[in-house]
């Protein structure tokens, strides 16, 4: 994530190769630098570096992460017409996630049922992801009965169309999703968090109290919510009860 160290590393480089080339790109375009990964495809390309897959896997990402979609358009063709690259899931999968992230839902099915290879289960993900921003429960009704098929054993798929129903207050909805995802026999297993302090890794789950110092945490914890409150933070008590 020390992008600025790269980009120096990169400006150094008295040989720039394709490999290179990609890196960067690819990397600033993960890492929300999104003008400045298009920027240098820009000079790849003046540098008479010929771009290949990878390298438009950058670039649409870049297009997606800014919410760039008719240059996202506009990129993908070229890849195909100027390039006589052909496009492979990643590439397709870029551009569901554009339009997605854009709110574009219904354009982005379409692309999905257009695709001359089936969708995998990181779009469809990326299409329930998006149908909780958009608050979309008919599509993601769809994207989880997909998810089942390609993911019939990950329960995450549950939790997040839960989730979308419990956005919308659908309670029995919820209830529903929950029910269906036990009956599968699998459960989600909780996310943890690691934080460094003293060069030393701890781990921590919600409302953990394994540490030796747990009363010090969360006495500390009520006063930072005691803070919060006093600067006129609202908790959102609609999350709490959603987990499995």
């Amino acid at each position: 994530g020390i992008v600025g160290n790269a980009i120096d590393v990169f400006k150094s480089m008295d040989k720039k190769d394709l490999i290179s080339w990609n890196t960067i790109i690819c990397g600033l375009a993960m890492h929300g630098r999104g003008a400045d990964a298009l920027s240098l495809f820009c000079q790849m390309k003046s540098a008479r570096e010929k771009p290949d897959g990878i390298t438009f896997i950058g670039i649409l990402c870049a297009c997606s992460h800014m919410g760039l979609v008719e240059e996202g358009f506009s990129y993908f063709n070229l890849m195909i017409d100027e390039y006589s690259i052909v496009p492979q899931i990643e590439h397709y999968g870029c551009m569901v996630d554009l339009l997605a992230r854009a709110g574009l839902l219904d354009q982005a099915v379409d692309f999905v049922r257009k695709m001359p290879m089936e969708a995998d289960g990181v779009i469809w993900t990326a299409l329930l992801g998006a149908c909780r921003v958009y608050k979309n429960i008919k599509l993601a009704e769809l994207a989880l009965q997909r998810l089942i098929e390609l993911e019939p054993k990950n329960p995450a798929n549950y939790v997040m169309l839960s989730n979308i129903y419990g956005d919308a207050q659908r309670w029995e909805d919820v209830a529903r999703s929950k029910v269906a995802m036990r009956d599968t026999g699998f459960k989600k297993l909780p996310g943890c968090s690691l934080i460094e302090i003293d060069d030393c890794v701890v781990e921590f789950y919600s409302l953990d109290e394994r540490h030796p110092k747990t009363e010090e945490i969360y006495r500390a914890l009520r006063g930072l919510t005691k803070l919060l409150r006093s600067s006129g933070y609202v908790p959102d008590l609609m999350e709490l009860g959603r987990g499995t």
